[in-house]
């Protein structure tokens, strides 16, 4: 098997965006060594300067890399295509889902097969771009496919991130490896889940052992994708949602920061561009069925396609679960009726409008920017550090390559005292909070959890994020102190991680009591 590819986005007029500091400091350090190496006439450093240059080249993608990861049938690519804003990703039970996909900004559409072999070649995207989904489209079968390197021409997305759609964990014999080796090289993921139980925390603890010890809470966000399934199936599903995502929540702590609830069809559906107004018009002629005769019919997707008595035929009510299924359905004929009391909407605009404020959608966004768009710096650096570190031994055994790689560890040692890298020291804490191996109690826990997957110094420490330097050095000293206490007694890997804790609270401490005067 070929070392992986390293997919780069074309520039689109955005490839240049400023580094954070972090990544900048990381950039620096690679940089240096690889002047070192480069003019060497010894051979031996190529495969050293190589990797080196993948490190480089992915710190300058200036995107973050969030990958789409879960069991099989969780949702997976319906969230892609949400979050995409069309149907790029296969969502049907094809080949294509079997096959890792970036999804990455682009000059135009294309699709590129890039084979576990080493060998790449085009195929014709899907009209309108996006995999093919007919099989056979993608020249090779899949198991002898590393990836898909799917280029985007018109999402908000891809402009801001590169999107990692991949196969479920438990997938055919032979596709595991391939998609867990591309979730090692994400620095976020997002793990669907259709109704969350025992096998997710399983699968998560598999994920973070085989795809990098990197996986924990610090950068991983939960997606219960099938609310609407929840429940008796009629009503609104979201009050028994937010209280199974809070009690997974609870649940996965360490192996997730948060679970958001989404109406994954919905979603996709309300963020795309494939609803028009001929499926407005359909679901107005359900506004007219007595509302007692449109409950009964859509009590299952199966009672709706074999609905003959209403006013649609068949090809219209499948077009309509394909779109919406059966809690979409009723609640777009409500939407347009003001069955919510609401004034009735009106035009097919208005409705997917609220058909996606409804899908919960805009509140996964916005909580990818809070957890991982702000973090993108550390995210990204911390990954580029990782990498530097497999390479470790690979440069150790190049001669040539020694004093430059000895060099290159001093300043990556150097800059891991950074607080927001520190953190990264947490994540094995992390980790043993979720297989239930650090004996801490609530409060405690939920004090590790803040300062391991907080943003900046006020997060980390549970305080407002205007909260001014002179608070934010007073709780970091209240905190220093209580670890400092724990590293002192109780079990060892109490007071192990007790002491990356309080270095990490005496480090915002000395920067904002510096800063405060």
């Amino acid at each position: 098997m070929t070392a992986a590819h390293n997919p780069r986005p074309d520039d689109g007029g955005d490839g240049g965006r400023e580094q954070g500091e972090l990544c900048a400091a990381a950039t620096d350090l690679v940089t240096t060594a690889l002047k070192s190496l480069t003019p060497s006439p010894d051979p031996e450093p190529g495969s050293v300067v190589a990797a080196l240059e993948a490190v480089r080249d992915r710190l300058a993608e200036g995107r973050l890399r969030i990958a789409v990861g879960g069991r099989m049938n969780a949702g997976k690519s319906t969230l892609v295509n949400a979050l995409l804003g069309q149907r790029l990703a296969a969502t049907a039970a094809t080949e294509c889902t079997m096959v890792v996909a970036w999804f990455r900004q682009g000059v135009q559409n294309k699709v590129r097969v890039q084979r576990l072999d080493g060998r790449a070649y085009d195929v014709p995207a899907h009209p309108g771009g996006g995999i093919p989904r007919e099989p056979g489209r993608l020249g090779s079968p899949p198991d002898e496919i590393a990836e898909l390197l799917v280029d985007v021409t018109s999402s908000e997305l891809t402009r801001r991130h590169i999107l990692i759609d991949t196969p479920g964990m438990d997938t055919l014999s032979g596709l595991d490896e391939v998609a867990l080796r591309a979730l090692s090289r994400a620095d976020a993921l997002l793990y669907v889940m259709p109704h969350p139980g025992a096998g997710d925390a399983e699968a998560l603890q598999s994920l973070r052992r085989q795809a990098g010890s990197r996986m924990t809470a610090m950068n991983v966000l939960g997606v219960l994708s099938r609310i609407d399934e929840l429940g008796s199936g009629t009503g609104t599903p979201w009050p028994r949602a937010r209280r199974v995502a809070a009690t997974y929540t609870t649940r996965l702590t360490g192996m997730v920061s948060h679970i958001v609830p989404v109406v994954g069809l919905l979603a996709q559906t309300a963020g795309g561009d494939e609803f028009t107004e001929d499926d407005t018009a359909l679901l107005r002629q359900l506004t007219d069925v007595p509302p007692d005769v449109l409950e009964e019919a859509l009590y299952s997707p199966e009672e709706f396609a074999e609905w003959t008595d209403g006013p649609l035929d068949r090809a219209a009510r499948l077009r309509l679960l394909d779109l919406l299924g059966v809690y979409g359905i009723a609640l777009a004929v409500g939407l347009l009726t003001g069955a919510d009391g609401r004034p009735a909407v009106r035009g097919t605009g208005a409705l997917l409008e609220r058909l996606r404020e409804e899908s919960g959608l805009d509140a996964l966004v916005r909580e990818m920017d809070e957890r991982f768009v702000s973090a993108a710096d550390r995210l990204r650096a911390a990954s580029a550090l990782q990498s530097l570190d497999d390479l470790t031994l690979a440069a150790q055994a190049v001669p040539a390559a020694r004093e430059a790689w000895a060099a290159l560890r001093s300043g990556v040692t150097a800059l891991r005292r950074h607080p927001l890298l520190r953190q990264t020291e947490l994540g094995s804490a992390l980790a043993e909070l979720a297989n239930g191996t650090l004996p801490l109690g609530d409060t405690e826990t939920a004090a590790l959890v803040a300062l391991a997957t907080g943003t900046d110094a006020a997060s980390c420490l549970r305080l407002p994020p205007d909260a001014p330097a002179h608070d934010i050095a007073r709780a970091a000293a209240r905190e220093a102190a209580h670890w400092r206490t724990r590293e002192a007694s109780g079990p060892r890997a109490v007071r192990r991680h007790a002491r990356t804790a309080r270095e990490l609270c005496e480090e915002f401490h000395f920067r904002n009591a510096h800063q405060s005067g």
